[in-house]
């Protein structure tokens, strides 16, 4: 999934009035986190997008596992608009989504046995 298919998908999901600039900071934060935890990249590799140049960009995370990238954005607009309860069930469906990921990339891809 593409950058900018997330944030179509997102607006589509979560009708909101935040700007592409903020919702592609949360994208970065949440690709931040597949590239230190996931595939145990060190922090000055971490990518950071830019919603202007990167929207054709494939973020890390492959189908089926690409949902997570919806999930957190979901719980960032949440947050940001004062929905805690909602915020509170995003979050623990993206840290699921996010678990799963983590688990399956361990055991398809071994990371921690490159060190």
């Amino acid at each position: 999934m593409t950058l900018g298919t997330v944030l179509v998908l997102a607006d589509d999901m979560k009708p909101n009035a935040f700007s592409d600039e903020l919702k592609t900071h949360w994208v970065s934060q949440c690709e931040g986190m597949v590239q230190l935890n996931v595939l145990l990249q060190a922090v000055d590799e971490v990518t950071v997008y830019d919603c202007q140049e990167d929207l054709e960009t494939e973020l890390m995370a492959r189908p089926p596992h690409d949902k997570l990238y919806l999930s957190y954005l979901a719980a960032m607009i949440d947050f940001a608009n004062g929905e805690y309860s909602k915020y509170q069930n995003t979050m623990e469906m993206f840290n699921s989504q996010y678990g799963e990921f983590m688990r399956w990339y361990a055991d398809s891809y071994r990371p921690a046995d490159a060190l």
